[in-house]
């Protein structure tokens, strides 16, 4: 008999527990959601004051972080920097380092400094923006350029050759599709290719932009 009353107390204080448990875990799921709505209308509330303060730079809302909009869209107009000489910059590091890899891609990123100048003039002549927009856009791009190049040291030739193929150095291609066509446009959008569809083609540059920066 005393074994059937240790046996039926355990069994009911199983089944307290489960119900305790079961009344926790509801708890736990309330409070879960009720987070879940405060992050989401925080997130909401950040959002919409990022895009209040960056709104003189609709073009690249979506498409550049946030923070870097604050470095280079606040703090560089702020302190007057100039946008495309830090480009520049660099790119002449890129270009200057001896490292094993760099050093032998140097010519991809001669042509790759070439036809940044080419996007600029061609930005400027057929495609709207706001002030700045371009110059943002660029060193941004000049910005994880410069990082990804770094992962370059040791790598043999062909196989830096492949990673130009990709994100970072083929994004040049959807910055023009970030700012609307001119009227004046031509009839081809322009692009950094070449016959063989090899990123980057070849490239003179562009003396007005090369200009503005020296």
């Amino acid at each position: 008999m005393e074994i059937i009353i240790v046996i039926l107390l355990v069994i009911i204080a199983y089944i307290l527990w489960r119900i305790y448990r079961q009344k926790e875990e509801e708890k736990e799921a309330i409070s879960k959601t009720e987070l879940m709505i405060e992050d989401e209308k925080f997130e909401a509330k950040w959002e919409g004051e990022q895009k209040e303060k960056f709104k003189k730079y609709p073009h690249l809302l979506g498409n550049i972080d946030y923070n870097l909009l604050e470095l280079y869209g606040e703090l560089y107009v702020e302190k007057g920097w100039p946008h495309l000489q830090m480009a520049f910059a660099k790119y002449v590091d890129i270009a200057n380092n001896t490292s094993p890899g760099i050093d032998d891609a140097d010519f991809l990123f001669h042509s790759l400094w070439d036809i940044t100048e080419e996007l600029l003039e061609h930005l400027e002549k057929y495609h709207d923006s706001s002030r700045y927009e371009y110059e943002i856009a660029i060193s941004v791009y000049w910005q994880n350029v410069a990082e990804k190049a770094e992962s370059f040291v040791g790598k043999d030739l062909e196989s830096i050759k492949q990673e130009f193929q990709s994100s970072p150095f083929t994004d040049m291609q959807e910055i023009i599709s970030w700012f609307p066509k001119k009227n004046n446009h031509p009839s081809k959008e322009i692009t950094f290719v070449d016959e063989m569809g090899f990123f980057p083609r070849k490239s003179k540059g562009s003396i007005y932009i090369n200009k503005k920066i020296n």
